[in-house]
């Protein structure tokens, strides 16, 4: 059975993303969350040692600041213990000026520090030479669209909301199909 290992399991998406893996075994990774599966320190890469064991796919629902040291310590572990994964990250829309009018970054104050550790996060993913998914959705529960649209990256990203059930949808599709592997897709309402 494949096994995935999704960090951040404490946060909304990530636990919807966990009750639809139905065929994967699930393990979660909180940095808060004394109860999930593993709980530490995430900017450390002995905290991941035992964690990442056994994966096949990681997914990271690391939201907020310093998503980059997040993932270099993951990456670490994975390295220390010659092991590949494909990953699937959940980053944000609006990364390269991507997209067609103004977003907000609940929760973040300086948006350009922000923005360019997510940046730094994706480059740490892209770099390690493993199979991976960087999924930039806008979500909005208030006003999300539960039909998405993906856009390969390049391409002009409209200001339109999903909901975090429509992302969480996306997140499974992709652990569970690997669709676009090695690809950044924008993840918005139609």
């Amino acid at each position: 059975m494949t096994k995935c290992l999704i960090l951040g399991i404490d946060q909304p998406v990530a636990q919807l993303v966990a009750k639809q893996l139905n065929d994967v075994a699930v393990v979660g990774f909180s940095e808060v969350d004394e109860t999930a599966d593993f709980c530490g320190d995430a900017r450390k890469a002995a905290t991941y040692m035992e964690a990442v064991k056994g994966v096949d796919i990681i997914y990271s629902d690391f939201i907020g600041m310093d998503v980059d040291w997040k993932l270099e310590a993951v990456f670490t572990a994975l390295r220390k213990q010659q092991q590949t994964v494909r990953t699937v990250m959940r980053s944000v829309a609006g990364i390269d000026q991507e997209v067609d009018g103004t977003l907000t970054y609940p929760g973040i104050i300086d948006i350009k520090e922000f923005l360019k550790q997510q940046r730094y996060g994706i480059k740490i993913v892209d770099e390690a030479e493993m199979p991976y998914t960087v999924l930039r959705p806008i979500i909005d529960d208030q006003s999300g669209s539960a039909q998405v649209q993906l856009i390969n990256e390049g391409q002009p990203v409209p200001v339109k909301p999903v909901s975090a059930a429509a992302f969480a949808q996306v997140v499974v599709d992709e652990i569970q199909n690997g669709t676009h592997v090695n690809q950044s897709i924008a993840v918005v309402s139609k």
